[in-house]
């Protein structure tokens, strides 16, 4: 999500139906690994506790085309 490669986690979710919940809006993080087909996303330490705590992504953070992550 912030393109940080120190203290990297890597972020689940138990099914990928999970990540498609009608009626609720999905976070950013979320519509790309539903996109992506994925139930793993790599993040840095600080990004997994932005996940886990439900919060929005830092101000800093930026989309990188290449990788097609957040």
């Amino acid at each position: 999500m912030c393109r940080n490669t120190d203290g990297i986690s890597v972020h689940h979710v138990r099914r990928l139906a999970d990540l498609d919940r009608p009626g609720r809006p999905q976070p950013a993080w979320a519509q790309q690994m539903a996109r992506r087909r994925r139930k793993a996303l790599v993040v840095c330490d600080s990004c997994h506790n932005v996940i886990h705590a439900g919060q929005p992504p830092p101000r800093n953070t930026q989309y990188s085309p290449e990788s097609g992550v957040r």
